[in-house]
């Protein structure tokens, strides 16, 4: 079973490299190594949803990099690193409105019969198998414990 995330990576990645363009060979390889060392730690291949949450962590070590170079005036690279983020978060799939949780948020409580707090877990397992990547895990939770609590 070929991975399209994978592919499409891999693919990206030597397009860079032949390209000689640093930004892009660095962020894919990040993103693949990524894939690959935890595919090799879990001793299985990742489905997408997997893979899309490997590269949203690549993404957000990369960010995390530009604001420290940013914090220590270092602007150049902290550019470099953004520019790398912005590569992978293009590769995700976009995330959902901020107004759109508190509905799907009431819809995943009816569904699971949730009435407390206990239940959240069982909530926000329901949202992320029915929205995967696109949810912002953050304003779920929020969102969830607003209607629990």
């Amino acid at each position: 079973y070929a991975s399209l995330m994978k592919d499409q990576l891999k693919q990206l990645h030597q397009k860079a490299r032949l390209a000689r363009d640093a930004n892009s060979t660095q962020a894919y390889g990040a993103a693949l190594a990524a894939i690959q060392e935890g595919e090799v730690r879990a001793n299985q291949d990742f489905d997408e949803a997997k893979m899309l949450s490997v590269v949203e962590k690549e993404a957000g070590k990369f960010k995390e990099s530009a604001e420290a170079f940013a914090k220590a005036g270092r602007d150049e690279q902290a550019t470099e690193l953004a520019a790398c983020m912005d590569l992978l978060v293009s590769l995700l799939p976009s995330k959902l409105d901020e107004a759109a949780y508190p509905k799907l948020v009431a819809n995943a409580i009816e569904s699971t019969g949730a009435s407390s707090m206990k239940e959240m877990g069982l909530v926000m397992a329901t949202l992320k198998k029915e929205h995967g990547s696109a949810l912002d895990m953050h304003i779920a939770s929020a969102a969830v414990k607003n209607s629990l609590g």
